[in-house]
């Protein structure tokens, strides 16, 4: 019996043994999150975890996650593969008293494979279209000896760059720079692409970005922006770049430019100096600028950025304008001509902290700027049809503008990833004092006769105080409606609340010199009036993202309240709003380079403050303008619809997008004649709420590249129209406007020669409901094209032609025939330094016009400036990337 107790208890002892190893070897849980470059979730990476005793398999989910559930050892070997991807390996060891262990954020670096030259050739993929990126390849391109890569922005397909270098995507402008996933110096896109050299560049990557936070959460809500993203080729993502450029030209236009970077992956150091002057009979500028910046990763997680931005600016220019006004008594027509001199100095600082882990992430930042400006205008307006006055006008201003700004995000992954939290907080102060001076004589003609029968000199002097304060705020929290390890991808629920409050006051006297000489405070053209706006925001949604799907939909109740008071009379102002809007956003994968995508969001605005205090402002006395009190706010929604294909077999490739925008309680102008003094008319306007302002339009790209992406031909355009809704002579009137514009471009880039070719036709017709249906019409033909032919390395030559026919303009536009003609030829090592003499528009044709439609007034605008010119520029360019051993051919 003893014997069989002693069994019994030998057996239940190396029972309980063996439960307790069991339980000590399944202590364990593992879970981690894997990105790429772009810190975005990698969906169906394969990930092994090994120890001395098992292999453990998974796969990440659609939110990059991965989790194993029974670890038996605190030491462990994980592998992680993906297509596309640079295999990561590494060891971990994790405290043993952890049951629950989270990972730091797994960072896949894009894997780029070298291919044989005849390969690249035939097998290169030019672009790639993905749920919300579109990506080059730069190898599918032409790079030439010293090209930038704005150089290499313009040969690709739905990318647009003006004059200034800004960059816009399908009509979209670019807002933000990175490289390699990284923000890059002070994500200035003009100016990097610039200054980067475009054969470092493997890939280009056009990205609709929600904002890091969303990347954070993966929950995205609202109008996308667009940012640019380069990769660079293996090995190439540091280094020191930058340069000085002497220009000379003989429109007696001189300037000095010098730029430093230094650039360590996460650490980055630029500076940068810049003083032109002009001096010819249409421009007078002096202008001096200085700028650092600096961005480092402080420690793991996180980074600091800082910039500082001083500019000192004497300008001078001349501008001519036509203005026609349509108006049930007839029409206006004003001729006006002005000469403007300012000078303007500005100090601008911005600090950043930016901080993230497995579970939380944070931001930090604030920004301060001072600026003083002084304006001095003299100006002379011909009035005939209905109103028939000439107006001589001079006036001088001055103003201070100090104001700082700071926001605080803060968000932070809960329950294993299934819920999450984001919480902010914003704040800004705004500071203004104006003092004006405005002398104005109007000389007053018969009517029939057109001699002049009398004038009128009006001096007064204006001085303007604007102070404003605000704060606001926001918390936002989802909630996963999937299980944990479903990974088929993921639905979250969340809920958000957003508010801003703000206080103003604006203080306004008026003093005005009367014939004697004696001057006197005038009480109706003054102010002291204090307001405070409340806007709220509470939106709904649901957001779901799977392989090829992804979606949001919502809802926003957006409540506003506008109070205010003059302090001088105790009048006291209330405005009530209540707005309601549903939101959207879809991005669908139809297949391997075709995607859907569709947007839409509506926000609320209040009046601008000049449009609601009932203070009559006689800046123009033509026109005096006195604002709505009871103006609503306005409820603004805009739809985006967009399709992208690139057939790769085919090389022809489309991109078209739909954008539709339409407003309740608009704010629209109201503008009457009245009789002053003399018996003359004037012009006064107020402003009314309305409904039935909005636009549509329809943009598009169609290109085909043919013999091996030699050769691109491509069709762009867009049709757009417009519907708007104004008050004259308090009177309900209407417009409609089409413009349609088509472009038809053949490009050829080789290594020795380009040759770039657009004919272009843009149509405009408005109709107006007062007169009678007047109808104004412009039209523009335009062809274009130029050529570079590189004999060598050190030696290139460039020529562009333009020839414009314009019709429909009221002022003299003329068919202007542009031609221009460029050598450059560079010197030392690596072409270092670069002379070049750039001849501009050989015939002297040229003209800054444009021209705008508002409501029932068409104004055209010239810039008088010296286009003629002969420009050199001496160069000395500073680049070294990667380390001494890197390829920078590699592909």
């Amino acid at each position: 019996m003893k014997k069989s107790n002693n069994l019994c208890f030998l057996l239940f002892f190396i029972l309980i043994l063996f439960s307790f190893n069991a339980l000590a070897q399944s202590q364990f849980k593992i879970s981690g999150h894997v990105i790429d470059s772009l810190k975005k979730p990698v969906e169906g990476v394969s990930i092994r975890l090994i120890t001395h005793q098992d292999t453990l398999r998974t796969n990440s989910d659609a939110k990059g996650n991965f989790a194993f559930a029974k670890v038996h050892l605190n030491k462990f070997y994980l592998s992680i593969t993906a297509l596309g991807y640079k295999p990561f390996t590494s060891i971990y060891e994790i405290e043993s008293s952890k049951k629950n262990a989270v990972l730091d954020p797994i960072m896949l670096q894009v894997e780029t494979i070298r291919l044989e030259d005849v390969q690249i050739k035939v097998k290169v993929d030019p672009i790639k279209i993905k749920k919300d990126t579109i990506e080059y390849n730069a190898g599918a391109y032409t790079v030439r000896e010293n090209d930038k890569v704005e150089d290499l922005l313009r040969q690709l397909q739905g990318i647009e760059i003006d004059a200034k270098g800004a960059v816009t995507a399908m009509g979209k402008k670019m807002t933000k720079l990175r490289v390699n996933g990284e923000d890059f110096f002070t994500n200035n896109v003009e100016d990097y692409i610039r200054q980067l050299p475009a054969d470092i560049i493997a890939k280009l990557q056009v990205i609709d970005d929600y904002g890091d936070e969303a990347n954070f959460t993966g929950i995205k809500v609202g109008t996308p922006q667009k940012m640019l993203n380069l990769v660079t080729k293996p090995g190439l993502d540091k280094g020191v770049f930058g340069g000085v450029d002497i220009n000379s030209a003989t429109s007696n236009a001189h300037d000095l430019v010098a730029k430093g970077n230094i650039w360590r992956n996460t650490k980055q150091i630029g500076f940068g100096g810049r003083y032109g002057m002009t001096n010819n009979e249409f421009s007078k500028l002096n202008n001096s600028m200085l700028n650092g910046n600096i961005r480092d990763k402080i420690s793991k997680g996180f980074s600091l950025h800082g910039s500082y931005d001083f500019s000192n600016g004497n300008n001078r220019s001349i501008q001519s304008n036509y203005l026609e006004t349509f108006n049930p008594q007839g029409t206006i027509y004003d001729l006006r001509e002005s000469i403007n001199h300012s000078n303007s100095l500005t100090n601008t600082i911005n600090l950043g902290l930016n901080g993230s882990s497995a579970k939380n992430y944070f931001n930090v930042s604030l920004s301060g700027e001072l600026t003083d400006t002084r304006n001095d205008a003299s100006s002379t307006s011909n009035k005939t049809g209905i109103i028939k006055q000439d107006l001589s006008s001079n006036s001088g201003s001055k103003n201070n503008n100090p104001n700082l700004n700071g926001s605080i995000n803060w968000s932070r992954r809960l329950s294993n990833n299934k819920r999450s939290l984001s919480m902010g907080f914003n704040f800004g102060s705004n500071r203004g004092n104006t003092n004006s001076s405005i002398n104005d004589m109007i000389r007053y003609y018969n009517e029939t006769t057109n001699l002049l029968l009398k004038d009128s000199i009006l001096n007064r002097l204006v001085e303007h105080k604007a102070s404003s304060a605000n704060f606001g705020g926001n918390i936002q929290f989802s909630n996963s409606l999937k299980k944990a390890n479903d990974s088929t991808g993921y639905n979250f629920i969340n809920i958000s609340y957003r508010f801003m409050v703000s206080r103003s006051r604006n203080q306004q006297t008026t003093t005005v010199n009367n014939a004697f000489g004696n001057s006197f405070v005038v009480d109706s053209l003054g102010q002291d009036y204090v307001s405070n706006f409340i806007n709220q925001n509470v939106s709904i949604g649901y957001n779901a993202n799977k392989s090829r799907l992804s979606y949001n939909l919502g809802v926003n109740f957006s409540p506003s309240i506008i109070i205010g008071q003059y302090r001088d009379t105790g009048q006291k102002l209330k405005n009530y709003q209540l707005n309601f809007s549903p939101l959207a956003n879809l991005s669908y994968q139809i297949k391997d380079n075709e995607n859907l995508s569709f947007d839409y969001i509506g926000y609320t605005s209040s009046p601008d403050f000049n449009k609601l205090q009932p203070i009559r402002n006689n800046n123009d006395v033509q026109n005096l303008i006195i604002g709505n009190p009871d103006l609503k706010a306005t409820s603004s929604h805009t739809a985006d619809f967009s399709y992208n294909k690139f057939g790769l077999k085919s090389g022809l490739s489309i991109m078209a997008n739909l954008l539709g925008t339409f407003a309740i309680n608009s704010v629209v102008s109201n503008t009457v004649f009245l009789r002053d003094t003399l018996n003359s008319l004037k012009q006064q306007t107020t402003y009314e709420n309305v409904n039935g302002i909005y636009n549509i339009g329809v943009g598009y790209s169609i290109n085909k590249r043919i013999l091996d992406n030699k050769i691109s031909l491509s069709i762009d355009g867009n049709v757009a129209y417009s519907h708007n809704v104004f008050y004259t002579d308090n009177v309900l009137n209407r417009s409609k406007g089409i413009n349609i514009s088509n472009a038809l471009k053949f490009n050829l880039n080789q290594k020795k020669y380009s040759l770039n070719t657009s004919t272009s036709y843009s149509f405009s017709s408005n109709t107006y409901s007062v007169m009678n249906q007047n109808i104004k019409n412009v039209q523009v033909v335009a062809l274009s094209g130029n050529a570079s032919w590189i004999p060598s390395k050190r030696f290139r030559v460039n020529a562009s032609v333009s020839k414009s026919l314009n019709f429909g303009y009221s002022l003299y536009a003329g068919n202007p025939l542009l031609v221009n003609l460029g050598l450059n030829s560079s010197f030392l090592k690596d072409n270092r330094l670069l002379f070049s003499v750039q001849a501009n528009d050989l015939f002297n044709q040229g003209a800054l016009f444009r021209t705008s439609i508002t409501n029932n007034s068409i104004s055209e605008n010239r810039t008088r400036f010296i286009s003629r010119f002969i420009q050199a520029t001496l160069s000395y360019n500073l680049r070294h990337f990667g380390s001494k051993n890197s390829n920078i051919n590699a592909e």
